[in-house]
C-alpha cells in the first residue's frame, strides 16, 4: 500500500509538472464579502498603505489620500476632511495635526449607539504630538490586539465628534478587515491583505443642532437624494 501511495504521489507530481500552465491559469474562487448590517449610514475606508493617510469628509463621503510627508505640510490644511486613517492610526483635523482645523473628539465608551441622541456641548479633544507621532488620545485605544493571532479587534466604543464644519457626528468602528469579521480572526491568522479596511457606522446632526438624526429621517433623506440623482 505504501509503495502504491508513493507511486500515485509521483504520478500526480509528474502530471502537474507537465501541465503547470493549466494550474497557473485557473482562477481562484472569488472571496465572499461578508456584509455588516446596520440601519445607520456606513462608510468603508481603505487604509492599507501605512505610508499615506486616507482623509475622510463625512458630510460628503469624499476621501483624499495624501502621503505622510504631505501631512506635515500646509497641504493637509487645504483639504476638507474630518478624520485621517492609516492602518490602525487615526488623526483628526485639529490641534497639532492642523492648527487651523476645528475637529474634536470625545470617547463615550461602550454604550448603545442608538441611545446617543445628542452630542455633548463641551469636552472635545484635539490632536497632539506624542513621541513624534500625531495622535488623538480619545481614539488612540480604539482596538484590542490579540497576541495569539495578531489580529485587530475593534472595542466598538462610540465616539462623539465636532467636525471641522461645525456639524456634530457620532460614530463607531465596526470592523477592521476587508472580507472577514474581527471575531473570525480570533481563530485564524488574517493576512495583511485582509487588514485595514475600516467599516465605520456614523450619524450626523443637522446643521446648527446637536441632535442626531434618527434612522427613519436618514433613510428619508437618502431616498430623496436617490430620486434626485
Amino acid at each position: 500500500m505504501l509503495l502504491g501511495a508513493t507511486l500515485l504521489f509521483h504520478i500526480t507530481l509528474n502530471y502537474m509538472d507537465k501541465n503547470i500552465a493549466d494550474f497557473e491559469t485557473v482562477p481562484l474562487p472569488p472571496k465572499k464579502i461578508k456584509k455588516i448590517n446596520s440601519n445607520n449610514p456606513i462608510i468603508k475606508v481603505n487604509a492599507k498603505d501605512r505610508n499615506t493617510w486616507m482623509l475622510v469628509e463625512f458630510t460628503t463621503g469624499k476621501t483624499i489620500q495624501i502621503s505622510e510627508r504631505e501631512a506635515e505640510t500646509d497641504k493637509i490644511g487645504q483639504a476638507n476632511w474630518d478624520l485621517g486613517f492609516s492602518r490602525t492610526k487615526i488623526i483628526s483635523n485639529g490641534g497639532k495635526t492642523n492648527p487651523f482645523g476645528k475637529t474634536g473628539i470625545i470617547n463615550l465608551g461602550l454604550v448603545n449607539f442608538d441611545d446617543v441622541k445628542s452630542a455633548p456641548k463641551t469636552g472635545y479633544v484635539q490632536d497632539h504630538r506624542s513621541l513624534g507621532n500625531l495622535i488623538n488620545k480619545e481614539l488612540a485605544g480604539w482596538y484590542n490586539y490579540r497576541t495569539r493571532t495578531h489580529n485587530i479587534e475593534s472595542k466598538r466604543n462610540v465616539y462623539a465628534l465636532k467636525l471641522n464644519n461645525g456639524i456634530f457626528m457620532k460614530m463607531r468602528i465596526l470592523n477592521y478587515y476587508c472580507s472577514q469579521k474581527d471575531n473570525e480572526c480570533r481563530s485564524m491568522l488574517c493576512t495583511r491583505e485582509e487588514a485595514a479596511c475600516l467599516t465605520i457606522e456614523y450619524v450626523l446632526s443637522q446643521p446648527g443642532s446637536q441632535q442626531f438624526l434618527d434612522t427613519l429621517h436618514v433613510k428619508n433623506i437618502q431616498s430623496q437624494k436617490n430620486l434626485i440623482e
